[in-house]
């Protein structure tokens, strides 16, 4: 039998649009809403540890700062809601790029990350070339995604390992790619680019980090966008029991 013309369905998605519409303005009444609050109790919290308003013991020094340390986690989620609400209404990102030093964003990056370092006994060796050229990029934005890289490693590195931090320019030296390297459980190839979907969840993290914070799921997703935005590429590099390679690229500086 022979096919004669063409069958076209059309199907009416403006409420499915409106849904959309209206879980986007949810999370960003929602993070507003949170956001005042939670800044109010981290002011607080700091005011706590002043000598001034009074001495705390070393109990009482602990939970003030398990609170502290919860206060900053939803704060950090409160953030990255606020920027997800942002993209999903088509604001984009604001960005400044500018000639920036590679050496400036590791130590931009690598500064706040001391103390979990201590806390697990893990190693961090940077080797950036002395030759290195600069790149053009949004400095913050840019050591946030690092940051966030490298946090990563640390929530999934055993215990008294080692993490390896690096640079280097593109075949075509018309990018340089950083990279974060960690030897913990690897991903699974099917889900190598899953995990880069919102509120999608990495492997479970050692039972020996004693990490209970498993993350948003919102981290690789907006570095994703950070990096797009500025015309790089974010990617994995993985093999299971052999850890994780996390790598970004961005245009060099002309």
């Amino acid at each position: 039998m022979e096919a004669v013309g063409t069958v076209l369905a059309l199907r009416n998605v403006s409420a499915f649009r409106q849904l959309d519409q209206t879980k986007s303005d949810f999370l960003a009444t929602a993070a507003h809403e949170l956001k005042t609050p939670l800044s109010s109790i981290n002011f607080n919290l700091k005011l706590l540890h002043d000598p001034r308003v009074g001495q705390l013991n070393a109990e009482q020094q602990d939970i003030v700062g398990t609170i502290k340390e919860e206060n900053q986690r939803l704060l950090r989620l409160v953030g990255e809601l606020l920027t997800v609400a942002r993209l999903d209404v088509g604001q984009g990102i604001a960005l400044d790029p500018r000639p920036l030093a590679v050496a400036s964003l590791v130590a931009a990056a690598t500064t706040p990350l001391q103390l979990q370092l201590r806390a697990r006994h893990l190693t961090l060796d940077t080797q950036l070339p002395a030759d290195l050229p600069p790149i053009r990029a949004d400095h913050e934005k840019t050591a946030w995604v690092l940051l966030n890289l490298l946090v990563n490693a640390v929530r999934y590195s055993p215990e008294q390992g080692h993490i390896e931090l690096s640079a280097a320019p593109t075949p075509d030296r018309r990018a340089v790619r950083v990279q974060v390297q960690d030897h913990g459980p690897g991903i699974a190839p099917a889900d190598q680019q899953r995990i880069f979907e919102r509120f999608a969840q990495g492997p479970a993290a050692p039972a020996a980090s004693g990490d209970a914070d498993s993350g948003t799921g919102l981290g690789l997703s907006i570095s994703r966008e950070f990096i797009a935005s500025q015309g790089g590429q974010l990617g994995v590099e993985s093999t299971l029991g052999e850890g994780s390679t996390f790598y970004f690229t961005l245009p060099v500086a002309s």
